[in-house]
Formats: structure tokens, sequence, C-alpha cells
């Protein structure tokens, strides 16, 4: 059975409640390791991957829609992730760059 948006939205919603409920110290790893799984479904490359598969199901073995919907239909899903993943990409580059200029400045001080 596909996983769609909605029913990740629901698993977090539900793995949430059940968080609220442990309050016992001996509760509290396993309050923990829910958690971590929550970050999973709620990071960028599970929502990615939520995406191709939804795309791949509702646009791409639809038979009804014509090459041209599909095209605009992926590039939809293009500009999409390019608009999500530029911030982070521009974050990565920014620490990239700093990390060079420390370098830069201790290899010219030495």
């Amino acid at each position: 059975m596909p996983v769609k948006k909605k029913d990740t939205d629901r698993a977090l919603v539900l793995l949430e409640e059940y968080c609220k409920k442990l309050r016992k110290p001996e509760e509290q790893q396993l309050k923990k390791a829910i958690r971590k799984v929550m970050g999973i479904f709620k990071s960028s490359l599970f929502q990615a991957l939520l995406d191709i598969q939804e795309f791949y199901e509702v646009t791409l073995l639809n038979s009804q829609k014509s090459y041209e919907q599909k095209i605009e239909e992926a590039n939809e899903v293009a500009e999409k992730w390019e608009k999500t993943t530029s911030p982070a990409k521009g974050q990565e580059n920014l620490q990239k760059s700093q990390e060079h200029s420390v370098l830069r400045a201790v290899s010219n001080q030495n």
C-alpha cells in the first residue's frame, strides 16, 4: 500500500500524542527514540521520497493525463524542490566558504 503525505501527517500526530503519555523516567528512552523517528519523518529527504512516489503514482501512471500535463507537473515538482533545497545549498556553500576562509587565515599565520 502506497504511503501518502496525509498518512505521514496523521502518523506524526499519533506519535506526538503517544509521546505526551510517556511521563515516567523509565519511558524517556522510548520517548527519545520516537522523537528521532518523528525527525526522520519530518526531514526533507523523507518528504522528497513521498513527493516522488506521489508524483509517480498520480501523474506518470495516470493514462488520462497527456504528455503535456505530465511535463507540466514534472516541472512543478522540480521547481518546488529547487526552491526547497536552494536555501540549504546556500547555507552549505556559505559554511564551506567560511571553513576555507578560516583555513586560509590559519595558513597565512604560519
